[in-house]
């Protein structure tokens, strides 16, 4: 079976008000029970306060699941380079009562408007695909979590080239709306390989983080070990 080569997308913001409240939609209908997993991965390592960076964070829906999470007290900045993006972030915060607990920044993640040390826990969730210089990125994130703090990063894996993958991306679009369904293939091209990750983790000067599948292999995830 053969690799493919990955495609970056055409743009790294999704931007168009139409184009976002559809990637919201696929993000309740679609992302909830991952966002689930990814949250008892979290609550797993002993993470159930502090100051959390949310990087892509997109229309929040993930924040807002973790921000509602019980016996927790986290404090959630989320940042995105789509103004579109966190407007509708902003009005879906504001419905769930939850401006008390999330925060929105507009901004690059490879030039992040923190102080060194400011998080207990860099998170990110289907966003890496879309970054243009992921090498920054990830030594952004190194450099704003506290020392005894977490990185926990999750993506796509580019999987296209091996059958079996094939068959469950289109089993899967068959359940997708007609945007998804058009626009899926494109983000699994745009994904990473894991030896492609490590390269890019080795090129960042970073070290000690693990970098494998999660939820199911089809998944992408890196993060630090337990500091």
């Amino acid at each position: 079976m053969g690799k493919t080569e990955r495609i970056p997308l055409d743009k790294e913001p999704l931007d168009g008000k139409d184009a976002v409240r559809q990637y919201d939609k696929g993000a309740r209908y679609y992302m909830l029970p991952e966002y689930r997993y990814f949250i008892r991965k979290i609550l797993k390592r002993g993470i159930r306060g502090g100051r959390v960076l949310d990087i892509g964070t997109g229309s929040a829906r993930l924040a807002m699941e973790l921000a509602k999470e019980k016996k927790t007290d986290f404090h959630i900045t989320g940042l995105d380079i789509s103004k579109d993006m966190l407007e509708l972030a902003k009005h879906n915060i504001k419905k769930a009562g939850l401006e008390h607990r999330i925060d929105l920044v507009e901004a690059s993640a490879d030039n992040m408007p923190f102080p060194d040390d400011t998080f207990d826990l860099v998170m990110s969730y289907a966003s890496l695909h879309h970054w243009v210089n992921p090498a920054a990125v990830f030594r952004e994130a190194e450099r704003v979590v506290k020392k005894n703090g977490a990185v926990i990063i999750r993506d796509n894996r580019r999987v296209y080239g091996n059958p079996f993958w094939e068959v469950f991306i289109w089993t899967l679009r068959l359940f997708m709306n007609k945007r998804h369904r058009d626009n899926w293939p494109g983000v699994i091209r745009a994904s990473y390989t894991i030896p492609e990750i490590k390269e890019i983790i080795t090129r960042s000067g970073l070290v000690n983080y693990r970098i494998g599948t999660d939820f199911i292999t089809f998944d992408l995830c890196v993060e630090t070990p337990e500091r």
